[in-house]
């Protein structure tokens, strides 16, 4: 019932965005004025549920978001219309991750596009940034790693060489997309490329410059917990002690947002699995359905990491009641 729900709604995110049209059962937009200012707090509230990973709230807010935006982009100046093609920028970003939790890569593919040309038409090298960042994930989808590194790399370039990395929101926004790179190094097995990139992000972003980050951007609360990436990083390079190790200097209460605490656990979950750890494995697992139950009902990896633990070995006490919980075939 879930995933049809959050289907319905990723597909009124593409019927809007590729015919204009909303769902058949999409609530209408206000009967207000269409406002730059009425479409950021839409925005605003998609970027909350984002960073809750409340897969069914964004589902239902981002179509209405969508037609907003559309009705709003028709009614502005021109002058406010960089300040339109920004939010709109931010609301297909959270439109394709939603498409990716759904392993929806091919609707994942046209709202990244949407996301990247919105984000360029605004001029916003931050916005900018977060397209560059999800782009990049699609691409690797599909394999397209030497693609997915140019699209961070060149962004991150083109930051640093426009407005320099003195600013936090500068540093941040170039931090996060060599973190994004090192990720997709790490996945294309180039080892090399994936620890010099880590080690320029971790640089970038000292927490001395990061200090007075606004939330402006969600790479802004992502910036305050690069150490995660290592993890990642190194789980990517088949280095799962290493990975491991750099999980237990973090304290994942201190990951105040919940998507970051979530991957943290995906990810320290994952390394266990492969390292053949079942029982930790499986309290990683547990860790990431009490941050955020919707991920582990949903989520690929959560459903394949399951199926292994359930079939590798002995019973784990809780396996049985958490498979029901989840629905997992």
């Amino acid at each position: 019932m879930l995933r049809r729900e959050l289907m319905a709604g990723v597909l009124g995110v593409a019927g809007a965005a590729l015919l204009g049209l909303p769902r058949a059962d999409a609530q209408p937009p206000s009967a207000q004025p269409s406002t730059v200012d009425g479409l950021r707090r839409l925005v605003t509230r998609a970027q909350a549920d984002y960073q809750a990973c409340r897969y069914a709230e964004l589902a239902r807010t981002l179509p209405q978001v969508i037609q907003y935006a559309q009705a709003t982009a028709a009614a502005v100046d021109a002058d406010q219309r960089c300040q339109v093609d920004a939010l709109v920028a931010s609301a297909y970003k959270h439109a394709t991750w939603l498409a990716l939790r759904l392993g929806e890569d091919g609707l994942a593919t046209g709202l990244s596009d949407h996301s990247i040309s919105a984000s360029r038409a605004s001029g916003d090298l931050l916005v900018e940034a977060e397209a560059a960042q999800m782009g990049a994930v699609v691409l690797r989808r599909f394999d397209r790693t030497d693609h997915a590194q140019d699209l961070v790399v060149n962004t991150a370039s083109k930051i640093e060489e426009a407005v320099g990395l003195s600013k936090p929101a500068s540093a941040a926004a170039y931090a996060m997309l060599l973190e994004t790179g090192a990720y997709t190094a790490a996945t294309a097995g180039d080892r090399s490329a994936a620890l010099d990139l880590h080690a320029e992000a971790i640089s970038a972003a000292r927490p001395a410059r990061l200090a007075m980050v606004t939330a402006r951007t969600s790479t802004a609360a992502d910036a305050r917990f690069l150490r995660l990436y290592e993890i990642s990083v190194h789980r990517k390079l088949g280095d799962y002690g290493t990975a491991i190790g750099a999980a237990t200097a973090i304290r994942p209460e201190q990951i105040t947002v919940t998507e970051r605490r979530v991957r943290y656990w995906e990810d320290v979950a994952l390394a266990y699995g492969s390292w053949g750890k079942r029982e930790q494995a499986f309290h990683a697992l547990l860790e990431a359905e009490r941050a955020a139950p919707q991920e582990v009902r949903l989520r690929p990896w959560a459903h394949t990491l399951t199926r292994q633990l359930r079939s590798s070995g002995p019973a784990l006490p809780g396996l049985r009641e958490f498979v029901a919980r989840a629905g997992i075939a």
